[in-house]
């Protein structure tokens, strides 16, 4: 019963039909709805983390999400190693570039949302905001993006 609800959500909100007008299959969808899912529970930074994915998509970039890499690992949390980052699992998307082959969680409507209609904006990255726990910090320069990093791992968030 539970999956026909959740089917019955996904048509009722059409979102097989938003998924094809981003030329998203549907699994592809769920897909990235699921590293939406994973990687922020903050309901208005979900259409700008789907739009960081479809842009480095579009660049040709590494997605970079490190709970796709995390879930290759058989984990759903904690740090990542050099050793983490560099084995190599098909979710690994430091080191294979595209969407992963499976979703790696099961993403909420919202998520779902999210996938098929991303914020716009011209973000490449995004990591824990120190000075806003909980938050993330978007960007598209790489150089505020790394400052960002490093206060974010000084504080012990990431």
């Amino acid at each position: 019963s539970m999956v026909d609800e959740y089917k019955a959500k996904v048509d009722d909100a059409g979102l097989v039909q938003k998924a094809a007008a981003v030329n998203l299959s549907p699994y592809e969808m769920v897909i990235v709805a699921s590293l939406v899912e994973k990687e922020t529970q903050q309901a208005d930074e979900r259409g700008k983390v789907a739009r960081v994915i479809y842009n480095r998509l579009d660049q040709d970039f590494f997605l970079g999400i490190d709970a796709a890499v995390l879930y290759g690992l058989n984990r759903s949390s904690g740090g990542l190693s050099e050793a983490d980052l560099a084995k190599d699992t098909p979710y690994n998307n430091r080191i294979h570039k595209g969407l992963p082959p499976t979703p790696i969680a099961n993403p909420g409507i919202a998520s779902l949302q999210a996938a098929v209609a991303p914020a716009k904006g011209p973000w490449l990255y995004y990591v824990l905001d120190a000075s806003h726990p909980g938050h993330h910090l978007f960007t598209d320069d790489r150089d505020v993006f790394n400052t960002a990093k490093a206060k974010c791992q000084a504080a012990h968030l990431c």
